[in-house]
């Protein structure tokens, strides 16, 4: 199969960072951690020719409802991310600090990138199925985002 034709190949050219096409797990250069596109090219032949191909799709995004990308000013983005790994990391089953703080927990976890251009950060909340818990960490995360911002002044 030609990949440059394939109809997810346009969406890896999206300059969001949480676009699906960044999704790409098991690769060295990996932006999301979902494995949406790894499971879209291995069902890819399978499904193109199916009329249920949306409907697969939009199946699977329900499985892990997103926040998306949500900007945040932070004044010291450094002492965000040290806050929240210390108000977070003992309850995650997994801590990664490569590129800013990935912290996963068996129902949801978050991402947080730092801006190199600016003094903000990147937030992305995902769950296991669960839109109501996905809001409610988001809304704890950046509340708790803007305390430790507005104590650095």
């Amino acid at each position: 199969m030609n990949t440059s034709r394939s109809p997810i190949d346009s969406v890896l050219k999206s300059r969001d960072p949480f676009a699906l096409g960044y999704m790409a797990l098991g690769q060295e250069r990996t932006e999301g951690k979902s494995g949406l596109m790894v499971w879209l090219r291995a069902s890819e032949s399978s499904i193109t020719s199916s009329p249920s191909q949306p409907r697969l799709l939009v199946e699977r995004i329900g499985l892990f409802p997103s926040s998306g990308e949500i900007r945040c000013a932070a004044c010291n983005p450094l002492g965000v991310l040290a806050y929240l790994k210390n108000s977070y990391a003992d309850a995650a089953l997994d801590v990664d600090e490569g590129n800013g703080l990935r912290l996963t927990f068996t129902e949801w976890r978050f991402n947080i990138c730092l801006l190199e251009t600016e003094p903000a950060i990147l937030l992305h909340v995902e769950s296991r199925g669960d839109i109501a818990l996905m809001q409610q960490k988001t809304a704890e995360l950046l509340a708790r985002i803007r305390e430790k911002s507005s104590s650095d002044f």
